[in-house]
């Protein structure tokens, strides 16, 4: 008789009694139970209960009456870590001191406590010489006396004391258990005292590999290159059935690596399952929120967090008048990460548009809720935390399913199920760790006994009670499958032989959980799939498969001999998730793909022509290769930057054509330097997303450092000339006030990394001041304009002639303006790197440096146009490096080649316009190119084109602009 027929005989030895049938899970007994009743009929007057859930039933009452609460498991663990505390207060050079009171310590303490009182030791009984530390024998001792006291003190009673207030119940009851138990010693006392000694246990079945029928099953074993090839194979051979789902039952041997693979895989198929130990929550869009949240807090509140939650639709904001990409975008321009503090200031009215002010003031809003008494980085309480991440689930992550709702109430049940007082203050980052070992135990998406259509996935602790007969155990690598028996570094087996015969060792348990396991497999009848994973593709290391599967093998074969050899010889070749080794053998492609691996292998096992089968079903893939031929032959295609335009099409004058454009300066320049990244920028408009970014090495970017000192610069200097007005009168107490004014208001909307950064950066600023007004002292010019907008009246571009006739419309800013002499001019570029690139020889530099000779032409003109000075001549533009770095010097370029000017600017727009976005020759301006993802080392392969004679005729305008120096 099997282990079945044992449980219905005991059932049926007295009808008329209760039976209750004592196991470790309600889900094991539900099953035992189906078990018996599809074998045998229906059953009456059976009752399945876990010994702590008929225990506590049973003391209500009496716990009751005497006005005792019962203290759950998740209060203990916080009632132990403040009598830690308290102890780190007392002696803080004891055992245990306040720097070490992490949740691992904690929780091997409160598992100890936990045995210790469940084994029926008290602290009386506890002696220093117990322990091979007597320190740590007096630690436990002293904190297991001050946890008794707080029970007695605070009427509070722990499953281990309940047992004084469960009374013996006089009734017509037979407890049924199945032996081994793994009860423990006040466990034992218990059903002891509540059965009245009317306790049966059953034995389960022997090992497997003594069992008289195990040898019967059908076996089936394999192997594969990684845990999700080798579910990928047994689903495969699961789908050959469809009909067998309901009687298939999969036992992870490691369900926490295992599961998250199974479940997704079968939910990708469309595969019907249920899962004995659920799933992390995090496999919840609420779950997803929790982490994420907590990283946010962790991490000081950096709001690309909150974006990427928001943009992924795991957050929703109450009010629903602007859409999640205009929420998104308000979170990542406004700048408003990094601290708390930064929240509010990024979002004040006047740090908005008037666009975004109406949207900031709600997010203010929200934000204000969601920092209301959040307390100092070091006064966190992590139970009041759990409760904050609770109430912001109810109110800012949508319920998209049943696990999304079932991750709020779970949440808000551990939030409610604790008082916050249990805890002390301590630092966020310690907080954070405690809440997130607390919802690690959270699970979603559980099914504790299997349904009928529904593969049941269960984990080798609790699976096997099904009685399914198809049975796969998944993940028997030797690692995974075997039962390490290390001892607890807080109480060492040989302590616990001291401390009591109850308090079990590690080498017993051990031993024990092997046995019920084995015994537990020979229950399994019908089909046994055993399968491991021969390579761990995380570690890049060779597996072997644990010693069960030999002896299955041995025991299938009848041949005792057989070594681990001869095992993976039988499994032969591991499956892997793109398999061409067994492709022939496969019954229905799971995949797409296998159908690829169908495809590339013929009925020969030959390799097919692989790549001709992937053009011919993705066509974009085929436009990619195309492009990547054409970008290796000589001549220039659409894939270089030729676009082949014709702009003379309906135009019989070239002028009339070149003078309708609008261009500025820098717009030019950047054409000449990468005609493809102007391609890409002011044509398609492809612009990398305008995020504030965080780093925690630098306070200011280089665009930002030169915006700050620009306007210092223009500032004084309008002061000091009073607007252009008189000779600069200079002050250099003035000017670093306004230094110091300019760095403030930058540092509100600009995050400082640390104060550290901070004060390096502004240092390095006021040495660049002290630079400029260094030189400027020397200055014998009279400065007249300043940021001057080379606009109309109404804002329009103006338009500036160039030599020969020609004419643009110019659009731009001028640095500063100084009059040097009577009617003539010089303009100033201020440039905050070094003159490297400004080299005395290159006047133009292939087209580069065009804006010192347009802004020159542009601010006489304008000069005049506006009546300002009707004989102006600019003679001069000067590239001004006033800083640090560029040791104050300057670069002049005399004004005297606008004829050489014009003819460029039109060689320049006429080859644009005729669709010529090649790019750049120097492939070091690649390094930090926005758009080097996409061109890779096209700038490396275009060389050779700029050589080829047979793109002369279209280049050569080009390649002269290059060339002039």
């Amino acid at each position: 008789m099997d282990l079945i027929d044992r449980l219905y005989q005991k059932i049926n030895e007295d009808r008329w009694s209760q039976v209750v049938l004592l196991v470790s899970s309600y889900a094991q007994g539900h099953q035992l139970l189906e078990r018996v009743c599809k074998r045998y009929g229906a059953i009456f007057n059976v009752n399945v209960q876990t010994l702590q859930g008929i225990v506590t039933d049973k003391v209500k009452l009496e716990l009751f009456r005497r006005k005792i609460s019962l203290l759950e498991e998740g209060e203990k663990f916080w009632v132990i870590r403040r009598l830690m505390k308290q102890l780190t207060v007392e002696e803080p050079a004891g055992y245990i001191t306040e720097s070490m009171l992490k949740p691992g310590i904690v929780n091997h303490v409160f598992r100890a406590i936990s045995e210790l009182r469940m084994a029926g030791i008290r602290s009386e009984d506890m002696t220093r010489e117990s322990f091979m530390n007597s320190d740590k024998g007096e630690y436990l001792k002293h904190l297991l006396a001050r946890y008794e006291s707080y029970l007695h003190e605070h009427y509070r009673a722990d499953f281990a004391g309940v047992i004084e207030y469960l009374n013996p119940v006089v009734e017509n009851t037979v407890y049924l258990a199945l032996n081994p138990t793994g009860w423990t010693y006040v466990e034992s006392k218990m059903v002891q005292k509540l059965s009245g000694g009317r306790v049966v246990l059953l034995d389960l079945d022997s090992p497997f590999y003594v069992s008289e029928h195990f040898q019967d099953n059908q076996f089936t074993m394999f192997r594969a290159t990684g845990s999700f090839a080798e579910i990928r194979e047994g689903l495969r051979r699961i789908l050959s059935e469809p009909e067998s789902l309901d009687r298939t039952e999969i036992i992870l041997s490691d369900y926490e690596r295992y599961a998250p693979v199974v479940y997704s895989l079968t939910e990708t198929l469309g595969i019907d399952c249920t899962l004995s130990n659920g799933l992390p929550l995090t496999f919840s869009v609420a779950g997803k929120v929790v982490m994420g949240m907590l990283d946010w807090l962790a991490e000081d509140f950096p709001v690309n967090k909150l974006a990427e939650m928001y943009r992924h639709g795991y957050l929703e904001f109450p009010d629903d008048r602007w859409s999640r990409a205009e929420w998104v975008q308000i979170l990542e321009k406004s700048g408003i990460g990094w601290g708390k503090e930064r929240y509010y200031t990024a979002l004040s009215p006047e740090k908005l548009s008037e666009k975004l002010r109406d949207q900031g003031a709600i997010l203010f809003t929200y934000i204000n809720e969601w920092f209301k008494g959040l307390p100092d980085r070091n006064e966190w309480n992590p139970l009041f935390l759990l409760g904050w991440l609770s109430n912001f689930l109810q109110k800012y992550v949508p319920i998209r399913s049943q696990d999304d709702a079932n991750v709020k109430s779970m949440l808000q049940e551990m939030a409610n199920r604790c008082d916050a007082s249990l805890s002390e203050p301590m630092s966020i980052d310690l907080a954070i760790r405690y809440v997130q070992e607390m919802i690690s135990e959270v699970r979603i998406n559980f099914s504790a006994t299997p349904r009928p259509g529904a593969v049941h996935i269960s984990s080798m602790q609790n699976g096997g009670w099904s009685g399914r007969n198809r049975t796969w155990i998944a993940g028997m690598d030797e690692r995974a499958w075997s039962i390490p028996a290390v001892q607890d570094p807080l109480l060492l087996d040989t302590e616990r032989h001291a401390l009591s015969e109850h308090l079990e060792p590690a080498f017993e348990r051990a031993k024990r959980v092997r046995s019920e396991r084995e015994s537990r497999l020979s229950q399994m009848k019908g089909e046994l799939w055993l399968s491991y994973s021969s390579y761990d593709i995380g570690e890049q290391k060779n597996q072997s498969p644990a010693y069960e599967m030999l002896q299955v093998l041995r025991l299938q074969t009848g041949e005792m001999g057989l070594d681990f050899g001869d095992l993976e010889h039988l499994l032969g070749e591991p499956f892997g998730v793109i398999d061409v080794m067994h492709i022939v053998k496969q019954p229905v492609p799971l995949d797409g793909i296998d159908t690829w691996s169908r495809l590339l292998q013929d009925t020969n096992g030959k390799r097919r022509d692989g790549w001709r089968a992937m053009l011919q079903t993705y066509p974009d893939l085929a436009q990619g290769d195309q492009a990547r031929k054409l970008r290796l032959e000589a001549e220039l295609s659409a894939y270089d930057g030729w676009l082949d335009v014709d702009i003379f099409l309906n135009s019989n004058d070239s002028s009339e054509v070149l003078n309708k454009h609008f261009i500025s300066a820098s717009q030019l320049e950047k054409y000449a330097s990468c005609g493809m990244y102007y391609y890409f920028y002011y044509v398609l408009k492809l612009q990398s997303k305008d995020i504030v970014k965080f780093d925690s090495t630098r306070w200011l970017q280089a665009s930002e450092r030169g915006s700050l000192l620009h306007d210092i610069f223009r500032r004084y200097m309008e002061e000091a000339t009073n607007q252009g007005r008189k000779q600069a009168d200079h002050n250099r107490e003035r000017l670093f006030e306004i230094t110091e004014t300019v760095i403030k208001e930058n540092a509100t909307s600009i995050p400082v990394p640390n104060l550290h950064v901070f004060e390096k950066e502004c240092e390095e600023v006021r040495r660049d001041v002290e630079i400029f007004y260094h030189h400027e002292r020397l200055n014998v010019d009279q400065p007249c304009f300043f940021e001057l907008d080379l606009t109309l009246a109404n804002g329009e571009p103006m338009n500036v002639d160039l030599f020969g006739g020609m004419s643009i419309r110019l659009k731009g800013f001028v640095d500063r303006v100084d009059r040097i002499g009577p009617h003539e001019y010089r303009i100033l570029d201020y440039k905050t790197g070094n003159t490297r690139k400004y080299k005395a020889l290159e006047y133009f530099s292939g087209g580069t440096q065009l804006q010192h000779a347009l802004y020159s032409v542009a601010v006489e003109q304008w000069l005049r146009k506006t009546g300002m000075d009707s004989e102006a001549r600019v003679v001069e533009a000067v590239y001004y490096f006033p800083t640090e770095r560029g040791r104050g010097e300057s670069v002049k370029r005399v004004q005297d080649r606008r004829e050489e000017l014009a003819g460029i600017v039109a060689q320049l727009l006429e080859s644009r316009d005729r669709g010529i976005y090649i790019p750049t020759k120097d492939s070091k301006l690649c390094e930090k190119c926005d758009y080097q993802a996409v061109c890779q080392s096209h700038p490396e392969s275009m060389a050779r084109k700029r050589k080829s004679p047979d793109n002369a005729h279209i280049l050569s305008k080009l390649l002269e602009v290059e060339g002039i120096e």
